[in-house]
This record gives structure tokens, C-alpha cells and sequence, in this order.
């Protein structure tokens, strides 16, 4: 393409616009990489990514691009034996951690049978994991510079003996800097270190009176720190454990960084598609503060602006260009006053170009299509995009040539004030024949020019349509519309006379105008009549459309009204249904509770009369041994088979439910117990009966379930509370999630020392129900909110 076609004709601000609205460094250096494709599918391809990202926009929001961070280079130095810092460490670990937010923000299914997303959901696929690696990561590192005390065994309990010596060390040294024999000698009552070491300041003067070693002097020599010879010993134990940390630390490093280094090749790839999706979703952004739609492609070079507006000017002010290029019509000249918009519609459309072609979508309406061009080529001679030094018709005819040798039919060229700068006979003589040169190459091309030459050969040169801006006469202002298929007039006279130039010199000035440039003003007068005429009534039918489709939308919202009313009337008398039911239930229900009471009240009354029943049927069984074989147990159809205490039977012949006391004996007889009596019975007269308890208590246990979900809550508040007078309200957290069967809660300690929300996160990994925990995402709270998930 032509040099610098991108500065010249504005793309390089989109450009800008395009990084500001990614979200990671890879992204915006994806933008940097992006190139201009003369391939109709890759361009299709392009474009159908930026329309998947932007509907995902408008249905479920901003995704998730936390994981887009520049990992790839840690990576592959750890994978060389490199030891990772802590906070590279941790970037890999909410790389990871944003691969499973990304999954699920994916994860979302929409009522449509076929995908609407394949490309975005394929990219998301393609993200490699491995969650044992970002939990052990998480489980390690607490932040930026520090690592959780409890990461290794050796860790904590190295951090505990420091602890407990540093404490012993501050007990001493308070207790000499309380010291009535060492008050005067000390400048202040207060503990601090120099060089590592627990020291307290003393006076200058005294210092001979502190026996121990000096470290360090205050800038006016009033004050020396002294490390008191009754803690050396203990600021020793403390600088070896010190040391035992560090080593313990780089241990812990050197571990993860070398895990880490065995999926180099994983990581680069997922930062290479987190930045494309970084990409991609910034491109969905643009088109939303654009407006923007995804263009038709034409393979056959045909352009076709519908309301097409430069994306650089204020919305509240660009007027929309229409036009058509290419096929049947390869060029338009374009004529007007000066300041009247034909740089702004040549920049209009080649933007319209390059931001197809580089995969964006355009702020134009529905029924737009661009051509798929080789090449853009421009030469555009305002200041803003030609330095002065090319502002000459040398300049510009520079510029030509070289569009002239590298352009061929595949490109589009962009000609602003063609074969201006010079003499006007001259200058309109190379325009038309630079013009034929160009159609003759079957390349497609817009031009602007004053020139009468020019237009007249867009009238009667096939292939060729002239074009014109509007100009308000009355106002003295172009409107900046544009206008095909006519041309334009200068208006030079009109202007001149309203802005009081003497009659006398306008007539003297026509005695000058050639005939033929005097009837073709007349023409184009003509015409300029008959367009405004015709736009006048074209007014008046779309005023009049207007007020019929504003007629329907009364009657539609009338409609909608009376249905709107019929729905709340039936909503109404559904509600009032619905009342008398549950008032109905709830009578019932008290009904069945007192029945159930009466039941209860009975079953105690007759307990004593049952036992003192079973009493005497065992009395009758021992006394009536003989006569009790007379009693005939008739053998059941489908007798139960290898029965078990604890098995629910019935036995057919008595007519009565039993539970299995005792496995059958030799002879076939099973011990059971019908109610309160307990008998043997042959197995053959026995039929094994459904267990019923088990779905009681299911009922029952789900009722409980249900009870609890009602007054679960998935927020807790615990700011500015101790973590003594937080930890049963997230014990009682826990639990009502837990029997609410939620998958998580969030806990709001907020940040502050940070000395509550380790406390929760310590309280959270060692509690039985909760799977793991994590910070929520920067937008809901980051570090001051914790997620916990429940097994």
C-alpha cells in the first residue's frame, strides 16, 4: 500500500482507541501485530470473531481476562533451571486461576442448538490447566513478597521459633529500657533495629552506661544504637533463623519454579491466546462505542456505504455518507466549495476499507458491503496529513507516480484535489488522463476536484459517476452532504454577491465565462432545482410514513395495554386462588397435626395395655405348647430368600408386618418381631416387604435441607470485627451452606491490616467443608473479599 496510508488517513488513531480498550500489555501488543489481509476468508474470519465477542458483550458482559498476563518468559526461564520471585510466581498462579474463570465464563449454555460462539469457545478450549500446580500455588503464595507460614512443615515451624525469639528479645529490652538506673541515659523509651538487630537508642553522653555493641548513630551524633549485651545471644538465635527462613523460602522456590518450567511450551500458548482474546474482545468494544456493524464482503472490489460515519468524528455531529464505488461505476468525481466535506467523504471510505480488512467492524448501517482491495492507495493533500514541504504540485505528483507503479486492478485509489497546484488548463488535462490511465488498469478510484473538465467527463465518460457536497446558499455553509450523481457548482458568483461584492463587477466577471461554461452553470442550476424539489417530496412521503407508523404504534400500544390489563385481571384472580389454597393447606395441615397428637396421646394410653397383651400371650405360648401346633401356617407363593436381621417381612397366614430378629436356623425358622411381640415363624411362610424407613428419612432430611436454604445467605459482612467475634458467625456460615447445598459463600473482611483476612484464610484451609478458597476478582472486592467453596 501507499507509505504511511495508515497516518494519513487516520487509521493509526483507531489504532489507539483499540489498545486503550485492552486489558493486559500482550493484548495491546496484539493490536500492534495486527496486519492488513487481502484474504476473503481470513478477513471473514476476522470479522466473525470481533461479531462472537461483541454479542457476548451485549449477553453476559465483560469476560474474565484476568489469566491474559505475560507468563510465557518466566516460563521458559524456569524450564532453563532458572528460580523464579515470588510475585512471578504468583502472576502463573492468576494466569491459571483466570484460565478457570475464562472456562466458565464460556461455560454459560444458551437456548440455541447450533453454537454462537465457535471461534471464542474454541480459543477457550484451547487453554491448557493443571489445577494440582495453581492449588499448590495458591496454598503457597500469600502475595507479592510474602509466602504463607504454613506452605511447608520446616516454614512454620521456623517462623515460630522466630517469633517466640523475637518476642524474648522485646521482654528483655523492655525490661531495661523500664529500668529506674538507665531512665536518664536512654533518648527514647522505645525498641527499634539497626542492621537486623534489636537495638535501643542512647544518649550520646551515656552510651559508657549500656553495656553492648553500637550499630549505627543518628545523623546529629545525639543518639547511638546500642544492642544491649543481654540480647546478643538472642538477636544470634534470630539472625540464624533468619537465615533458615531465607533458605527455606528459596527452597520453596526453586520446587515451583521447576515444576513450572516443565510446561514452558503450555504457558506460552496460553498467553498467545489469552492476548488474542484480550484482542478480540477490544476489537468488540470498539464496534459497541462505535456502533458498529459487520459489512458484507465483496470479492468482485464493490463498495457500497450505507450512512457510513468517520470514526474520529464526534458522533453528535459527523453527517452519514452513502455512496457507491467499483463494478459498473469504477470511479467517482466528487466537486464543491472548499471546507465542504470531499477530504472527510475520501477519508470516510478508505477507513471503511483498511478497518474491514484489518478485521474490525465499521459505524455504518445495515447493507453495507466492502470490497476486498490489494492495496489502498492515497494521496491527500490537506495539512493534517501532507507535511508542507509536499504540499506543491511537485509533492503531489511524487506521490502519484509511485501509486501509479505499485497500484494495479486490485486497488483502491484515493485522489484528493487531482492536478491542483498548477496551471488549470494543464492541471485538468494530467487529472483526465491520469483518470483513464485508471480505468483503463480496471483499478477503482474517488477524486475531488473544482475543475468544469472533470465533470463534464463524468457525464458522458462511461464508468465514471460524478458527485457532488452540498452547499447551503441561504446560510453561506456546506451541509457536508453528499449527493450522486450530479455534480457539483462552485457557487462562486452566489457567494460572492451575498457576501456584497458590486453588481457591476459580477456582471463584468460573466462577460468573461466562457458560453459553454455559462450553459453548463445553467444546467447544473436546473438539476440542483429538481433535486431540491424532488428531496422536498421525498420530505413530505417519509413525514407522512411517519405518521402512519406513529398511528400503529398507538393502536399496537393500545392493544398491548388492554392485554397488559387482561393479564394483571388474571394475575389478580390467580393470586386470590392461590390464597384460598394455601389458607385451605394450612387448615389442613393444623388438622393433621392435632390428629397426629390425638394419635400419640392413644398409642402412649394403650402401651401398658399392649405389654401387659404380650405378657400373657407368652404366659399362653408356654402353656398351650402342645395345642399351638394346631395352628396352620400356610406356605407364602413368593417366600422371601436368605433373609437378614434387620429385613421388613410379612407374614401372610397371620396377616401381620415383622422385622427379622435372627438368620433362619437349620430347621427353616426365622425369629421376628411383629410390634411388641417377638415369635419364630417358618421362613417359607414369609414375603420380604419394601423398606420404607429409608425414604422417610430422606423426605425428612430434605425438609430440613429445604428449611435451611430459605435462610442460607451467601454474603457475610465481618469488617471491623475481631476474629474472636467472627469465627461463629463463619462456623454458622459453613454449616447453613453446607445443609443449603451451596456451592460457595463470600466473606467480606475487607483489607485493612490484612491481620483478619489471614486469619479467615487460615480458618477456611483447615475447615472440614471447605474444598478451597480464593480472593474474589478486582471488580467484586479482590483481596477484601474471599471466596470460599464447599465440598
Amino acid at each position: 500500500m501507499a507509505p504511511k496510508i495508515e497516518a494519513v488517513l487516520g487509521f493509526d488513531d483507531i489504532v489507539d482507541k483499540l489498545k486503550a480498550l485492552t486489558e493486559s500489555r500482550i493484548g495491546e501488543a496484539r493490536v500492534d501485530a495486527m496486519r492488513f489481509s487481502t484474504d476473503a476468508e481470513e478477513i471473514l474470519y476476522m470479522q466473525r470473531e470481533t461479531e462472537e465477542a461483541f454479542k457476548l458483550l451485549v449477553t453476559r458482559s465483560a469476560p474474565p481476562l484476568t489469566g491474559a498476563r505475560p507468563v510465557a518468559k518466566s516460563a521458559h526461564y524456569a524450564s532453563r533451571g532458572g528460580v523464579l520471585h515470588i510475585a512471578e510466581i504468583l502472576e502463573i498462579g492468576d494466569s491459571l486461576r483466570g484460565v478457570l474463570r475464562m472456562q466458565k465464563y464460556m461455560a454459560q449454555t444458551d437456548d440455541e442448538v447450533e453454537d454462537p460462539y465457535p471461534i471464542v469457545r474454541g480459543l477457550v478450549s484451547s487453554l491448557w490447566t493443571k489445577g494440582d500446580l495453581r492449588e499448590k500455588i495458591e496454598a503457597t503464595i500469600e502475595s507479592e513478597d510474602s509466602i504463607y507460614d504454613d506452605a511447608t512443615p520446616e516454614l512454620k515451624q521456623i517462623r515460630r521459633s522466630l517469633g517466640r525469639k523475637k518476642d524474648q528479645v522485646r521482654e528483655r529490652l523492655q525490661r531495661i529500657l523500664n529500668s529506674q538506673d538507665l531512665q536518664e541515659s536512654l533518648q527514647d523509651l522505645l525498641v527499634t533495629m539497626r542492621e537486623g538487630r534489636y537495638v535501643v537508642p542512647v544518649r550520646h553522653d551515656a552510651r559508657n552506661k549500656v553495656k553492648g555493641l553500637v550499630h549505627d548513630m543518628s545523623a546529629s551524633g545525639q543518639t547511638v544504637y546500642i544492642e544491649p549485651m543481654a540480647v546478643v545471644e538472642i538477636n544470634n538465635e534470630i539472625r540464624e533463623l533468619e537465615l533458615k527462613e531465607r533458605d527455606e523460602i528459596q527452597r520453596i522456590l526453586e520446587e515451583l519454579s521447576e515444576e513450572i518450567g516443565e510446561y514452558a511450551d503450555a504457558f506460552s500458548s496460553n498467553e498467545e491466546i489469552f492476548a488474542k482474546l484480550d484482542f478480540i474482545f477490544a476489537k468488540a468494544k470498539l464496534a459497541s462505542d462505535q456502533n458498529a456493524i459487520q459489512p458484507a464482503l465483496s470479492t468482485e472490489r464493490v463498495t457500497k456505504l450505507v450512512n457510513a460515519r468517520h470514526p474520529l468524528i464526534d458522533p453528535k455531529v459527523v453527517v452519514p455518507l452513502s455512496l457507491d464505488v467499483g463494478g459498473e461505476n469504477r470511479g467517482l468525481i466528487i466537486t464543491g466549495p472548499n471546507t465542504g466535506g470531499k477530504t472527510v467523504s475520501l477519508k470516510t471510505l478508505g477507513l471503511m476499507v483498511l478497518m474491514t480488512q484489518y478485521g474490525l467492524h465499521i459505524p455504518a448501517d445495515r447493507g453495507t458491503a466492502i470490497g476486498i482491495y490489494g492495496g489502498v492507495y492515497a494521496d491527500i493533500g490537506d495539512e493534517q496529513s501532507i507535511e508542507q514541504s509536499l504540499s506543491t504540485f511537485s509533492g503531489h505528483m511524487v506521490n502519484i507516480i509511485h501509486i501509479l507503479e505499485n497500484a494495479d486492478q486490485n486497488s483502491l485509489l484515493l485522489f484528493d484535489e487531482l492536478g491542483a497546484g498548477t496551471d488549470p488548463t494543464e492541471g485538468a488535462a494530467l487529472a483526465l488522463s491520469i483518470i483513464e490511465h485508471c480505468i483503463a488498469e480496471g483499478m477503482t478510484f474517488m477524486a475531488t476536484t473544482h475543475y468544469t473538465q472533470l465533470k463534464l467527463y463524468a457525464l458522458t465518460r462511461e464508468g465514471v459517476q460524478n458527485a457532488s457536497m452540498e452547499f447551503d446558499i441561504d446560510t453561506l455553509s456546506p451541509t457536508y452532504r453528499l449527493h450522486v450523481g450530479i455534480p457539483g457548482k462552485s457557487n462562486a458568483f452566489e457567494i460572492s454577491k451575498r457576501l456584497g461584492l458590486p453588481e457591476a463587477i459580477l456582471d463584468g466577471a460573466q462577460h468573461f465565462l466562457d458560453r459553454k461554461d455559462i450553459a453548463f452553470e445553467d444546467v447544473l442550476k436546473t438539476l440542483e432545482a429538481e433535486r431540491g424539489r424532488l428531496e422536498k417530496r421525498e420530505a413530505e412521503l417519509v413525514q407522512l410514513r411517519g405518521e402512519y407508523t406513529e398511528e400503529m404504534r398507538r393502536a399496537k400500544k393500545k392493544t398491548d395495554t388492554l392485554e397488559n390489563e387482561r393479564d394483571r385481571i388474571l394475575e389478580r384472580a390467580r393470586d386470590e386462588a392461590r390464597r384460598i389454597l394455601k389458607s385451605a393447606k394450612e387448615d389442613a395441615d393444623l388438622a393433621v397435626s392435632e390428629i397426629k397428637e390425638l394419635k400419640d396421646q392413644l398409642e402412649r394410653e394403650d402401651a401398658k395395655t399392649l405389654q401387659e397383651a404380650q405378657d400373657v400371650l407368652r404366659e399362653g405360648q408356654k402353656k398351650f405348647k402342645e395345642k399351638d401346633r394346631g395352628i396352620v401356617l400356610k406356605k407364602a407363593k413368593n417366600p422371601a430368600k436368605k433373609l437378614k436381621p434387620g429385613d421388613t417381612v410379612y407374614a401372610e397366614s397371620l396377616g401381620v408386618e415383622a422385622t427379622v430378629l435372627e438368620k433362619p436356623d437349620e430347621k427353616g425358622n426365622v425369629y421376628v418381631q411383629a410390634g411388641l411381640m417377638k415369635m419364630t415363624l417358618p421362613a417359607a411362610s414369609l414375603v420380604r416387604k419394601e423398606r420404607i424407613d429409608t425414604a422417610r428419612g430422606r423426605v425428612h432430611t430434605n425438609k430440613v435441607s429445604q428449611k435451611k436454604s430459605k435462610h442460607a445467605k451467601v454474603e457475610y459482612d465481618i469488617r471491623g470485627k475481631t476474629f474472636e467475634e467472627s469465627e461463629p458467625i463463619l462456623e454458622k456460615a459453613l454449616d447453613d451452606a453446607y445443609l443449603a447445598s451451596l456451592d460457595h459463600i463470600r466473606i467480606i473482611h475487607g483489607k485493612g491490616t490484612g491481620m483478619l483476612r489471614k486469619k479467615v484464610k487460615e480458618y477456611l484451609r483447615t475447615h472440614p467443608s471447605v474444598k478451597k478458597q480464593e480472593d474474589a476478582d478486582p471488580s467484586e472486592g479482590g483481596s477484601g473479599v474471599t471466596i470460599a467453596y464447599l465440598r
